[in-house]
């Protein structure tokens, strides 16, 4: 078995955990440490698979106890468990040959062993267990008895599987041993591990993929981490950990920890678990003719391999982590001669898609002949998978003119990966419109338009150069007749699909009919839309949600993105990007109308099912969550957020979203005065390229002059925000209206609040309305409409509007003299202010307004006490009883839950 938790090497040793690798196990330590300490437990046992910290946690839970006790080590070996006390053989050195095997002469013995060391420390004895499992049954026996007795405590670490041995587990089973169940790594507990190790910010999909790829394994985790470090494809750039490109598994420390425990296995079990990684997903019963069955069976007994498909018997390796490694140990002639001999035993070639891609790399590596359409069909897979290097050296190696077109377009897709667009565009230009057949003619054609998006290229611009294709069908077409109408047929589809497409991209949604309209359209004319062009239609509806999203119908666009979701389908073909496309779409409408939990629910699943993905797309799914944060008002974390995400898109940034991220990362900046690092943010913003979506230009633009206004040099920041929330002085936009109006609330331009108003009632969403009803309480100034838009605006989570409003609301009250109203005004403003600077899973207090557990009459009292006056004075006032007022002040200090008149006028602190 490959026992990554058994070294004992060094610390930082190859095969050694480091303390690292407790993250995550703090209650496990600390009740293992009280049981061990108490009275009622005599053993605390710690199991779980390989390489999920077993020994770390043993050995933190002795240096935990310290001083307090006599610790004796003790190691299980596999060598020794079919010998009767073996493993003691150090402790009863001196017994006579013919004693050995006597159970009294032994414990006799080793207690005389163990005494002689309690005498030394006079601490009580615990004997420290690893490896327990190998342990034979005569030791484990003596073991348990020691411990019934009470002459000693026992910490024992042992594998899940076989576990215990059953001496030891009775002691559980008689409730007088606590057991420890070590579970895989949760993605939070990753992600503080990470955060511990590496010290600084770490970009959140590192977190996710080394969590992945380890399986929660803190031995895989650390190993994966340490490699990656000193590869260069983990990187701290700007203060952020993040990836420079896809994870490989085939370090220096995950190779020398699989290198050594190969050398424990038999040599049929080595070539099991050879052609297992070559191979996977293969037949059990194929790799079993090969290397016979007990191989196979001790394998998965070992949990080195494991069946995934009972039915069909498939195999793969039981961590997937290790196929690179184990991979990259087979010598390309070693690799050849295996591969040989498993095709002589198959009846034919993988069908699934996922064996395809293994055969074909492993035919690769070894330098066996592919065919050319096998090899095409691998390269589109592996670039689908984000496996560039794979797909460049399959599309390489095609040899058929006619297939080569197709095999550089998946070329060009993998420098559309890595966000060389003007490589991918070369490309792609060389062969645009040279095609001598339908598939040839359009091959690349979708992916050519997106690049010349990416670049900057106007919509008018990029359909005027696809005529290419269209002469190109013509002369097609001319030369086949037969086949004449379906080359101008698929042709002209392509080309309205690329209009859409291009359309868009770059969200001129004015360009183009609404698809609802297209289709009142045709229904007039007694026709429908045709349904044969799915990615048409998916983009037209793409260019209705923006066109909803302009006019503040956040939530009708949402819907609508819904309906395009539903619409593209899985299998996207050529356009492999579509649903990262449409995800960030969709989810730009949820945090435009305020539906936070929308917004995160679209980023979450697409997280959670995109795997290499995340290293090209994750720096968009963090840049929403930047803006998110932003206009919640916590900008301190939103600057923390946008800035790593900006670190991400650096390397790769297939939606063009830089510059709406370095625009809303400089607000945030100015937002918490960092001068400086709003000076490097807006060089930038200002560096980066133009090709931003029409929505998401007008908002970085109007995130840019407000954070120039924040840093208090852009004098004309409100009226030019108020220009661009009109970006076509033609057309209104109410929803990029109110988002320039939204900026000047928050600079403080109560002007801004009577056109708010005018938009109300055509914007969907709780920001939308959150927003207009603090305009609104501006509009009439007074104290109660200020906090009850505070109160809107706190539903919604707008911390800083609902600051505003608060303090709105204490202003009034100040007017009207009401001091105590303005006092808790002024403590419910700190509160929303504390919120948006909490930090995450913090939980800021959410108490309603003091005021409204009061009588009118203890109002008044508390008053005029917090106005200094004494109780005699507040009598006089009010013309009551001294004993009156004592009254009320006892009932208001128990209600506000105060001791007494000298914290009234702390309550605005509480």
């Amino acid at each position: 078995m490959i026992c990554l938790d058994s070294s004992r090497g060094p610390a930082g040793s190859p095969g050694t955990a480091p303390t690292r690798a407790l993250t995550g196990r703090s209650e496990d330590l600390s009740s293992a440490v009280e049981a061990l300490q108490g009275g009622s437990h005599v053993a605390v046992f710690v199991l779980g698979d390989s390489g999920m910290g077993k020994s770390r946690l043993i050995e933190a839970v002795v240096a935990e106890l310290g001083a307090e006790v006599t610790p004796v080590p003790i190691h299980g070996s596999a060598s020794l468990t079919k010998v009767p006390y073996g493993v003691l053989g150090p402790f009863i050195v001196g017994l006579p040959v013919q004693e050995a095997t006597s159970q009294l002469a032994v414990l006799r013995t080793l207690w005389a062993h163990l005494e002689e060391q309690k005498r030394a420390t006079q601490k009580p004895l615990l004997l420290v267990v690893d490896d327990a499992h190998d342990l034979d049954e005569a030791t484990a026996g003596i073991l348990a008895e020691l411990a019934a007795a009470g002459w000693a405590k026992l910490l024992v670490a042992a594998a899940a599987r076989p576990g215990l041995p059953e001496p030891l587990l009775q002691l559980w089973f008689e409730g007088i041993a606590e057991r420890h169940d070590l579970r895989p790594l949760t993605l939070p507990q990753t992600t503080e591990m990470l955060e511990g190790e590496l010290g600084s910010q770490v970009l959140p999909n590192v977190a996710e993929i080394l969590w992945e790829a380890s399986g929660g394994n803190p031995m895989l985790l650390n190993g994966l981490l340490d490699d990656a470090k000193n590869d260069g494809t983990l990187l701290r750039r700007n203060g952020v950990w993040l990836f420079t490109r896809h994870l490989n598994s085939h370090g220096e420390r995950l190779t020398d920890v699989v290198r050594r425990q190969l050398l424990l296995r038999s040599p049929e079990e080595r070539q099991a678990l050879n052609l297992v990684a070559l191979a996977e997903p293969v037949a059990r019963d194929l790799i079993e003719s090969v290397t016979g069955e007990e191989a196979v069976g001790s394998l998965i007994d070992s949990e080195l391999i494991r069946v995934t498909d009972r039915a069909t018997g498939e195999l793969r390796l039981w961590h997937t982590v290790y196929g690179d490694t184990l991979r990259n140990l087979i010598s390309p002639a070693r690799s050849l001669q295996l591969r040989q001999s498993l095709l002589r035993k198959m009846d034919s070639e993988p069908t699934s898609a996922e064996g395809l891609l293994r055969h074909v790399s492993w035919s690769i590596e070894c330098g066996a002949e592919v065919e050319d359409r096998q090899l095409l069909r691998a390269a589109v897979l592996a670039s689908r998978l984000y496996e560039d290097e794979l797909a460049r050296k399959a599309a390489a190696l095609v040899k058929d003119p006619e297939l080569q077109m197709a095999a550089r377009a998946v070329i060009a897709r993998t420098r559309y990966n890595a966000s060389d667009y003007v490589a991918a565009r070369d490309i792609l230009d060389a062969d645009f419109g040279k095609g001598n057949s339908i598939p040839g003619l359009l091959a690349g054609s979708l992916l050519w338009a997106a690049v010349m998006s990416a670049l900057g290229h106007a919509p008018a611009e990029i359909m005027k150069r696809a005529q290419v294709l269209q002469r190109a069908a013509e002369r097609l077409a001319a030369a086949r007749p037969d086949d004449a109408e379906a080359i101008v047929r698929a042709t002209k589809e392509r080309l309205a699909t690329m209009e859409a497409m291009v359309l868009a991209l770059s969200g001129e949604y004015a360009a183009a009919p609404a698809m609802a309209d297209a289709q009142a359209a045709a229904d007039a004319g007694g026709a429908t839309l045709p349904a044969a062009n799915t990615l048409e239609k998916v983009f037209r509806l793409c260019l209705d949600a923006e066109r909803l999203l302009a006019d503040g119908k956040g939530l009708s666009a949402l819907a609508v993105m819904s309906r395009a979701i539903e619409a593209a389908g899985a299998d996207h073909d050529e356009l492999y990007f579509l649903t990262d496309f449409l995800v960030v779409r969709s989810a730009g409408a949820a945090i435009h109308s305020g539906d936070w939990q929308g917004a995160e629910t679209l980023l979450t699943s697409f997280v959670a099912g995109s795997g290499p993905s995340l290293i090209s797309f994750g720096g968009g799914v963090h840049a929403a969550h930047g803006i998110i944060l932003l206009y919640k008002g916590k900008a301190a974390q939103a600057l923390n957020t946008l800035s790593a995400a900006l670190e991400a898109l650096r390397l790769t940034d297939p939606q063009q979203l830089f510059a709406l991220t370095a625009a809303m990362a400089f607000a945030a900046a100015a937002e918490v005065g960092a001068q400086a690092k709003a000076e490097l943010l807006l060089a930038d913003f200002e560096a980066a390229p133009a090709a931003l979506p029409r929505y998401m230009r007008s908002l970085a633009a109007m995130a840019v002059v407000y954070g120039k206004a924040r840093l208090g040099n852009y004098p004309g920041a409100i009226a030019e925000l108020k220009r661009l929330g009109h970006p076509d002085p033609d057309v209104d936009t109410p929803g990029i209206e109110l988002d320039a109006l939204a900026f000047c609330l928050e600079l403080g331009d109560t002007d801004s609040a009577p056109r708010l108003l005018e938009l109300r009632d055509g914007l969907e969403g709780p920001r939308p309305a959150a927003i207009c009803a603090y305009a609104a309480a501006i509009s009439t100034d007074n104290p109660a409409d200020h906090l009850e838009a505070a109160k809107t605006c706190e539903a919604a989570e707008l911390w800083t509007f609902a600051a505003l409003a608060y303090d709105a609301a204490a202003h009034a009250y100040r007017a009207a003299g009401d001091t105590l109203r303005e006092r808790m005004a002024n403590s419910q403003r700190k509160r929303c202010l504390d919120r948006a600077d909490d930090l995450p899973g913090e939980d800021a207090s959410k108490s309603d307004d003091s005021l409204g557990i009061l009588t009118r009459r203890e109002r008044d009292i508390v008053a005029l006490a917090v106005r200094g006056l004494t109780d005699r004075q507040i009598a006089a006032e009010l013309q009551v009883s001294v004993r009156t007022v004592e009254g009320h002040l006892y009932r208001s200090y128990a209600k506000l839950n105060v001791k007494g008149r000298e914290e009234l006028p702390g309550i605005g602190g509480r």
